[in-house]
C-alpha cells in the first residue's frame, strides 16, 4: 500500500482529523506541541521534580511555546524539551513509545510509553543510556525539504470543499 503524508497544521482549527482510504495509507507529518493545562502544574509536583532532577520541561498552555526547528515524518506530538535542546513526544503512526529528536536532528526511541519515561526521570535514571535508534522516524530541517523527499499532499487536495466550508 502506498503511503502519503499530510500536515495537520494546515488546518485553522483544532480538533480531530480523520482521513481513511482503502487504497492509500494517509499519515500525519510535521510536529505539534501538546500542552498540559496550567492548573496541572501546581496540582502535580512531578512536573517540577522532572525539571529539577532531569532537566526535562513539559509544555503548559500558559507559557510561550518555542518555535519548532524541524519537520518530522511521520508526525510527532511533542510534550517536553530538555535543557540540552532535545524534544520529546509521541507518534501515533509509530505506535506506543516516546521519541526524542536531538538538536542535530537525530531521532531516538527513548521509552515504551510516557508513564515509564516519567518514572525513569523521577527515579534519576540517565535516560540517554536507554535511547535506541528510531529508523521509522525521519527528521528534516523544514517542511519544504521533507516535501522533496516524501509524498506530502496539501489537505486542500484531499478534501477541498470541506476545508473551504471550514468543516
Amino acid at each position: 500500500m502506498r503511503t502519503i503524508y499530510v500536515d495537520p497544521e494546515e488546518l485553522d482549527q483544532s480538533g480531530a482529523l480523520g482521513l481513511i482510504s482503502s487504497k492509500v495509507r494517509i499519515l500525519p507529518a510535521g510536529a505539534v506541541i501538546r500542552t498540559e493545562q496550567a492548573e496541572i502544574r501546581a496540582e502535580v509536583p512531578r512536573y517540577q521534580e522532572m525539571a529539577e532532577r532531569a532537566g526535562v520541561f513539559f509544555f503548559f498552555e500558559d507559557e510561550e511555546l518555542p518555535e519548532l526547528p524541524f519537520f518530522a515524518v511521520p508526525g510527532l506530538e511533542l510534550a517536553a524539551r530538555d535543557r540540552d535542546g532535545s524534544w520529546y513526544g509521541r507518534s501515533e503512526a509509530l505506535g506506543e513509545g516516546v521519541y526524542c529528536v536531538t538538536p542535530e536532528g537525530t531521532a531516538f526511541r527513548v521509552s515504551e510509553d510516557m508513564g515509564r519515561f516519567s518514572s525513569r526521570l523521577l527515579a534519576g535514571e540517565e535516560v540517554r543510556e536507554m535511547w535506541e535508534p528510531a529508523p521509522g522516524l525521519r527528521v528534516y530541517p523544514s517542511k519544504a525539504e521533507a516535501a522533496g523527499q516524501i509524498r506530502l499532499i496539501p489537505l486542500s487536495e484531499l478534501a477541498p470543499e470541506a476545508l473551504e466550508r471550514g468543516e
